[in-house]
C-alpha cells in the first residue's frame, strides 16, 4: 500500500487500522488472508476455495481493477476492489472481509474509500451482486447508499450513483 494514500481509524474494538489502495506487491499478503478465509466460498463462489483457483483470481483483480485493502499492522484484514466495466462510467464493487474482522467497521470503511476512489476514476455509479440471504452485508450497503435495481430468486443486484 502506498503509504501516503490512505487512513487510519480505530475499529469498533479500539484496534489501529488502516484503509488504501493495494497493487500487485501486496498478492502475498492478500493471498494470506484468503487463504485462512471462512467461509470459503463466502458468497456466489468467492473467493475461490482451490488456491491455486483463488490465487489466479486475485491476480486477476489486481490486473484490471482499483483494489484497496485495510490493514491492521502489516496483515490484510479485507479486500475490496472497483472492476470498471470498460465503458469508463461505472464499475462491479467487490468486498471480503476477514472473518475475525466483521462487525468492526472495517468492511464500511473499505466501502467508503471505495467511493472516493471512484469519484477520483470520474466513475458515475458502482453496482454489485450480493446474495440474497447476506442480510449482514445487505445491511451494509442499504446504509451506504445502494439501492436495488435487479432481483432475481438467488441474488440481488445493487447500485450507487456518486
Amino acid at each position: 500500500m502506498d503509504k501516503t494514500e490512505h487512513i487510519t481509524f480505530e475499529d469498533k474494538s479500539g484496534q489501529p487500522c488502516s484503509v488504501g489502495n493495494g497493487n500487485a506487491a501486496d498478492l502475498s499478503l492478500i493471498m494470506d488472508m484468503y487463504r485462512v478465509f471462512s467461509p470459503k466460498p463466502a458468497s456466489q463462489g468467492l473467493p475461490p476455495a482451490d488456491p491455486e483457483t483463488c490465487e489466479k483470481w486475485v491476480k486477476d483483480i489486481l490486473e484490471v481493477g482499483t483494489n484497496i485493502l485495510a490493514r491492521r499492522g502489516e496483515k490484510i484484514i479485507g479486500h475490496a476492489a472497483l472492476i470498471p466495466d470498460g465503458k469508463g462510467n461505472t464499475g462491479e464493487f467487490i468486498i471480503f472481509v476477514h472473518q475475525d474482522c466483521r462487525h468492526l467497521g472495517v468492511g464500511t470503511q473499505l466501502t467508503k474509500w471505495t467511493f472516493e476512489r471512484a469519484r477520483g476514476l470520474g466513475l458515475e455509479s458502482i453496482w454489485l451482486t450480493v446474495a440474497m440471504n447476506n442480510f449482514i452485508a445487505i445491511k451494509l450497503y442499504k446504509k451506504l447508499g445502494f439501492d436495488y435495481c435487479e432481483m432475481d430468486d438467488c441474488e440481488r443486484t445493487m447500485l450507487i450513483k456518486l
